[in-house]
């Protein structure tokens, strides 16, 4: 859990880092901002704070082959001295200026911060923040003059949507620290991930979301590659595999391997499938294997749409089972030469 509540921003600083690649320029301030007005101080704080509310923690890769110096050894010299947030803050800048390249990447205003007394899982420490913004949206002013009025438009920030920030928090300093990370401008495939890799250079750290999304992850492979009907599964025993699977992490505040495989996995030559599955699973993607962990909501929420029940009938029919699969029933029809789902049901509904 992320609390700015009593969060002060000491420093402010803003830059201009544009597309190289496309020629245009990297403006670089000497100075710090000075906000002295409260609604101002308070307002910058709700837009760069607020969207950091997760608890989907990154880290710094211990180890940078491309750059001798980058944005891990410049907030290191940040903590040790807060005064140098300006100078850093630029060679951080320049470093984010080289990493855009991608003609799609757009440019925008960078700006720096340092932020004292965050609460992160109860811990109060410093941060130092580093956001970007790279759209704006335009908005009307109206001015009132006596009886008469004015109206114009402009381009601006919008506060509700921040496109894209990290927060270092100064806690767990020898495992990269502790980073929240932002992007809502990721859907280009080409450039999605410049600015969690390419720039910041951070992996997911270990925790109940990292734990969590693994094994939701394992058994949608399991369920998709081995429960299959070249396997002699049905595709209704594999969707039930998936439902009885999201349902547990769902209902459960904790992972234990055993009680998951005997609620979800009874049969022992599923649980040894499971097993193979899993352990070879691991050893593709160099993952430990934990098998018992705080399970994160954030981690069930993200990875539920991975986790639907569906069965597509050629392309004329979806049927979504979200549970009761003893309800369903699959035959095949010897004079039309085709297959046929036979459902139960007691009331019906049709919504839009």
């Amino acid at each position: 859990m992320i609390d700015f509540t009593r969060t002060e921003l000491t420093q402010f600083a803003i830059h201009y880092v544009g597309n190289k690649g496309l020629g245009e320029e990297l403006t670089l301030s000497e100075k710090e901002i000075k906000i002295a007005d409260d609604f101002l101080n308070d307002t910058v704080m709700r837009y760069l704070t607020s969207p950091f509310k997760t608890d989907i923690y990154y880290q710094f890769k211990s180890k940078n082959d491309l750059h001798y110096h980058d944005v891990k050894s410049y907030v290191s010299e940040i903590f040790n001295s807060p005064k140098k947030l300006i100078e850093n803050s630029k060679k951080i800048a320049e470093h984010l200026y080289n990493q855009s390249m991608h003609p799609k990447i757009k440019g925008g205003e960078f700006y720096s911060c340092y932020f004292k007394d965050c609460n992160i899982d109860g811990v109060i420490c410093d941060a130092v923040g580093f956001f970007k913004t790279e759209n704006k949206d335009t908005y009307l002013k109206v001015f009132q003059h006596m009886d008469n009025f004015d109206i114009e438009c402009d381009n601006g920030i919008n506060i509700n949507k921040l496109d894209k920030g990290c927060i270092i928090f100064n806690t767990d300093t020898n495992n990269g620290y502790k980073i929240s990370i932002v992007d809502n401008n990721n859907k280009i495939a080409e450039c999605a991930y410049y600015w969690i890799d390419d720039f910041l250079n951070t992996e997911l750290k270990e925790n109940a979301f990292y734990h969590t999304s693994n094994f939701i992850n394992t058994c949608r492979g399991f369920c998709e590659e081995v429960l299959t009907e070249n396997n002699n599964v049905s595709k209704e025993d594999q969707m039930m595999m998936l439902n009885k699977s999201t349902s547990f992490f769902k209902e459960k505040d904790r992972f234990n391997l055993k009680e998951f495989e005997k609620e979800i996995l009874p049969q022992q030559e599923l649980q040894e499938a499971f097993r193979d599955y899993r352990q070879s699973y691991n050893d593709k993607l160099n993952l430990t294997a934990i098998d018992d962990f705080e399970i994160s909501p954030t981690a069930v929420k993200k990875n539920q749409k991975f986790m639907k029940s569906v069965i597509k009938l050629d392309k004329n029919f979806h049927i979504y089972v979200h549970g009761r699969h003893d309800y369903v029933e699959k035959n095949y029809d010897e004079e039309r030469g085709m297959k046929y789902y036979k459902l139960y049901y007691i009331n019906e509904d049709f919504g839009n």
